[in-house]
Order: C-alpha cells, then sequence, then structure tokens
C-alpha cells in the first residue's frame, strides 16, 4: 500500500480530524507517521477541494478583464519546442498581462504537478493516466519509422509491423511517453 510520511504537526491536525470524522488518518508508530487508506482519500478529495477553490478564486479575480497573472504550463521535452515557437508569441499578443511559466518535464512528472496543483495546464501526449483531467486534444500525427539513407529500406514508402521483428530499434529513455507509444504500437 502506498504511504505518505507526514510530519508532526500535521499529525496532530490529522488527529483532531480523525476524533471529528471517528475514522483512523494515521497510522502511527514510534519511528513514523503514516496515511491509512481512509487517509489517502481524505487527501485525493482535499487536493480535488483545493484545485476547485483555486479555479473559483481565479474567475472571480478576473471578473471583467483579460486573462492577467501567473500560467504555470507543463511540457513534454518532445513537444515542447516544435510547439512553443507558435504558442507563446499569440498568448503574449492576446494575453498581455499573463505571465507564463514554462517547466519541461516526463509526463509522469508533469501529471503528478498537475494534480496537486502547481501546475496551471499541461501540453503532453494523450495517455490513459490523463483520463482524469479535462482533454483537449490538440493535433493528430501519425507514428513514423526513421531509417538512414544507406538502409536497405530507405526508398520504401511502407514496412510491414511484421517486417520490424528482430530488427534494432533506437528509442527514447524509459519514462518517455513517445517511447511508450512507440513500443505499444508495435506490440
Amino acid at each position: 500500500m502506498p504511504a505518505m510520511l507526514v510530519n508532526r504537526p500535521s499529525a496532530v491536525k490529522f488527529v483532531n480530524l480523525e476524533d471529528d470524522l471517528g475514522v483512523m488518518l494515521l497510522e502511527r508508530t514510534s519511528r513514523k507517521v503514516l496515511f491509512t487508506q481512509q487517509g489517502l482519500l481524505l487527501v485525493e478529495q482535499a487536493r480535488t477541494v483545493l484545485r476547485e477553490v483555486k479555479i473559483l478564486q481565479e474567475m472571480a479575480s478576473l471578473q471583467g478583464e483579460s486573462m492577467s497573472g501567473q500560467l504555470h504550463i507543463g511540457l513534454i521535452p518532445t513537444i515542447g519546442p516544435y510547439l512553443l515557437p507558435h504558442i507563446i508569441p499569440e498568448l503574449h499578443r492576446l494575453f498581455p498581462k499573463l505571465e507564463m511559466y514554462l517547466h519541461e518535464a516526463q509526463t509522469h512528472h508533469l501529471l503528478a504537478q498537475l494534480n496537486n496543483g502547481k501546475l496551471d495546464c499541461a501540453i503532453l501526449a494523450q495517455v490513459k493516466e490523463t483520463e482524469v483531467f479535462i482533454e483537449i486534444a490538440l493535433y493528430e500525427e501519425p507514428m513514423r519509422l526513421a531509417i538512414y539513407e544507406g538502409h536497405p529500406w530507405f526508398n520504401r514508402k511502407e514496412i510491414e509491423m511484421r517486417e520490424l521483428v528482430g530488427q534494432k530499434l533506437l528509442m527514447l529513455e524509459d519514462g518517455h511517453c513517445l517511447r511508450d507509444q512507440a513500443i505499444g504500437y508495435c506490440f
């Protein structure tokens, strides 16, 4: 079971909440304090509530005004360099009061930051883990096989998937969603 360590001041607050709710939220030992399953559910619900409060605050502060303030955007390294030259100038033109902060990381890091409110939005490939967020498809692109000029397949228009069996492929390192998608595509 996943566990999260908490410091003592937070543990004291949870003790009062445990009494109020009549549910054990923390497991305490002499060396550490861990969330119970009910405690983890409560933390997730609290994160959801805090996200919604942030949205309400932003909506209230923007009454009658164009988008302004800070916008934290997460991007995966394989997309950022291609989209940013198109997106950033347009956002600056449309919303001159907007302060943009860009955060480049792998998908799982971006999703964690989005989930805990450190990011306002993220631009990444759609994967199963993104289903819990509001998704807006930007574009679709086909999966391509890149072949060097001297390769026997270089002048061919199409390669059958079965022809890739036993071939050496150069891929991104573990943790990149493009690698996972390519492997998934092959299997």
